[in-house]
Parts: C-alpha cells; structure tokens; sequence
C-alpha cells in the first residue's frame, strides 16, 4: 500500500471515528477540542480528493454529521471547499450532496436532522436537508 493511499484510508478511518463521537471524552474537553480540530482538517483534507469520489462523498456525509453534532465549531472553511465541490465536481450526485451539506452549514438552524444510528444508507441525511429546505421555500413563496 503506497503512503498516499494509507494516509487517505487513516484519514477516512479517523474521520468515521470522531464523526461517531468514539474519540470524545467529556470529562477531558481539552482533549476533546483538539479531536474536533483535527477532524475538521481531515475532512478539509479529504475533500480535496476529487480523484476518490467514495471518500469525497463519504467526508460530506461526515461533515453533515460532524456540523449536527458539534453545531460550536468554525465550519467556514468547510462551507467554502463544500461550494468549491459542488461547483466543479464531475459527478452530478456528489456535487448535489456538497450543495445540500453548503445549505446545512449555512441553515442549520433552521433544519431539524435526525441521524440514523448505524446506517450505511446515507442518503437519508440528504433526503431529510433536501424536503426540509424544499418546505421551507415552498412556504416562503404562498
């Protein structure tokens, strides 16, 4: 296995694994907040992989997931490399998926998602962003 295809499955690997709240040690915040910060440099990592589409599509996901869980955090960055992906990728799907996740961090107020807990059907996170942000534009517009 060559370095660069061990760093991107460790940098997947760890992204599943704080995404899921394994890392997290509420008696130990300090440590907590240097997880998070890690996280979210992973995943600014991994979605400049356009040449792995799985992992593109699977760090959106996490970063909906990770925004849900730790709504605190500084995610600008990530919202503009989410515009980015969903501006310039190839595949239709994931370019749709990182304009629902820009939409999440920019709303997520204002959108209610509820988590399936071990599923490996993700697209029910997107089902749940793309019919609550559909509602609430049909209802601004009567």
């Amino acid at each position: 296995m060559g370095s660069t295809t061990k760093r991107i499955f460790a940098t997947a690997v760890m992204a599943l694994i704080i995404a899921s709240g394994a890392t997290a040690h509420p008696d130990k915040p300090e440590k907590s907040g240097t997880y998070q910060a890690l996280a979210l440099k992973n995943f600014e990592y991994s979605l400049h992989l356009e040449e792995y589409p799985g992992i593109v599509e699977s760090t959106i996901y996490n970063v909906v997931i990770f925004k849900n869980r730790f709504p605190q955090l500084d995610y600008a960055q990530l919202a503009s490399l989410l515009q980015r992906v969903a501006e310039d990728n190839q595949d239709a799907s994931i370019s749709y998926k990182a304009q629902l996740a820009y939409m999440y961090l920019s709303n997520s107020s204002t959108i209610d998602l509820t988590p399936e807990s071990a599923s490996s059907n993700h697209g029910y996170i997107f089902k749940q962003i793309s019919e609550q942000l559909e509602q609430k534009f049909l209802a601004s517009h009567e």
